[in-house]
């Protein structure tokens, strides 16, 4: 048996590595909100898109300056591989809780920054500049918070736990994005459509500031996760956990690189590019796309523990299919009712997804996790999540609004989640049970 994931109890050295009941609910809830609070900046920027676009890239043309600035929201997504090649190694050999406290301050300070940026009416063109030079740095410190908090969340998860523990960790990404949009939905009803394009957008960015410094204090306060400690103190800590992912894990990596394409597809489709597609593209206003947005998070955040325990009962394939499946048939019929021309159908319509996202999503984490022994852990999570993140979860809002550009058929962008759910089908159906189990079988967990 690995040292690295012995079951919580067993003693290493004369000294015991199992965290109380109270020590693994501080580490939940500390993770889990500066998650949320990392997510928020995150998603800040997608609910105030459409400003965004008006104020840095002004061509009297809204759909030319929504696609502009979802695609400055898909160019951050580039830093985001990079970011986990440098921040998900380095957990591996630092620990979890540094990584987790800088990427949490380098993500707050980005998204406050943007709050204080001139537009083009100041500026010019460098504003545009200035904007994607703070996406980036976001991007790149988004790439290291998933692979260390998954990471951190599953290594303090109990026995027969892990599935229901780290769904905290998507439960916390979604109030995240639902705090971002009540927080703009607020500005909007109360200070107007003309104050919103002038100045109000800037207040969600502002409130990064006061929040990521909570954050960051609650993030100080943890202890390191058990499974870390315990290699530190062998001297089981992988001196190179990149090289030794790639070289060990490939089948491990091809598994969660097709997990994570429906998962960031999905994610950024249903929270991020649905408030401006109701809202712009469908004509329904800010106010119904945002309440729509907020209805649909609810629904995720009923459905992401009570999943994510199914996972623990009755394994991870069942629900990852089940929520693959329901995409690849209802993603066509989901997107034509959201065209019907009704709101009522619209705002159905994404709490469907955002359904079917919550399946998903509620187990995806923790089988990204356990598809790696923990020496790598952080490091196997970050690299197969972090590029189809960019590639197919970051460019999600700008290719469907692009395939509606091309088609003008406004049910385009379901094909893409088609394509995301199949990619997921096979990686899942194919590939899944046999590396969990060869996973299981090398470290000795009987939650792997």
């Amino acid at each position: 048996m690995a040292i690295a994931d012995r079951e919580p109890g067993m003693k290493v050295h004369g000294t015991t590595a199992d965290p109380s009941g109270r020590d693994r609910r501080r580490a939940f809830v500390g993770a889990s909100i500066g998650n949320g609070i990392e997510w928020y900046d995150f998603a800040v920027y997608g609910s105030v898109a459409v400003y965004i676009g008006a104020s840095f890239f002004p061509s009297g043309d809204p759909v030319a300056e929504l696609m502009k600035s979802f695609a400055v929201f898909g160019l951050s997504f580039l830093l985001r591989p990079l970011g986990g090649l440098f921040f998900g190694p380095l957990a591996d050999r630092i620990g979890r809780k540094k990584v987790m406290v800088t990427v949490l301050v380098m993500m707050s300070a980005s998204t406050a920054l943007i709050g204080v940026l001139p537009t083009h009416a100041n500026i010019g063109a460098w504003s545009a500049v200035l904007l994607v030079s703070m996406r980036c740095i976001q991007g790149f410190s988004a790439g290291g918070e998933f692979g260390s908090v998954s990471s951190f969340l599953t290594e303090y998860a109990g026995p027969g736990r892990r599935g229901f523990s780290t769904s905290w960790m998507m439960f916390s990404t979604v109030v995240g994005f639902m705090v971002g949009s009540a927080v703009s939905a607020s500005l909007l009803f109360g200070i107007g459509e003309s104050a919103m394009a002038s100045w109000g957008w800037r207040v969600p960015f502002l409130l990064a500031a006061p929040l990521g410094l909570i954050s960051v204090y609650i993030r100080l306060k943890l202890e390191d996760t058990p499974a870390f400690v315990r290699m530190a103190e062998s001297g089981d800590v992988s001196r190179a956990p990149l090289r030794e992912v790639v070289a060990t894990c490939r089948r491990s990596l091809f598994v969660a690189a097709g997990i994570a394409t429906l998962h960031a597809t999905a994610f950024y489709v249903v929270f991020t590019f649905m408030v401006g597609y109701l809202g712009s593209t469908l004509g329904h206003g800010g106010s119904i796309s945002l309440g729509s947005t907020l209805a649909a998070g609810a629904v995720a955040l009923l459905l992401l523990p009570l999943c994510g325990r199914l996972s623990d009962r009755v394994g991870r394939r069942p629900v990852l299919l089940a929520g693959s499946v329901g995409f690849l048939v209802l993603a066509i019929p989901m997107f034509a009712l959201a065209s019907s021309g009704s709101v009522i159908g619209a705002v159905i319509a994404q709490m469907v997804l955002a359904a079917l996202l919550a399946i998903f999503i509620s187990t995806s984490v923790v089988t990204m996790a356990e598809l790696f022994p923990a020496r790598v852990r952080s490091a196997g999570v970050s690299v197969g999540y972090n590029l189809p993140a960019a590639v197919f979860g970051g460019m999600a809002p700008f290719v469907a609004t692009w395939l509606i550009s091309q088609s003008g058929d406004t049910r385009a962008p379901s094909l893409y989640l088609v394509a995301a759910a199949i990619v997921a089908i096979v990686a899942v159906a194919a590939f899944l049970g046999s590396t969990l189990r060869g996973v299981a079988m090398t470290e000795g967990s009987s939650d792997a």
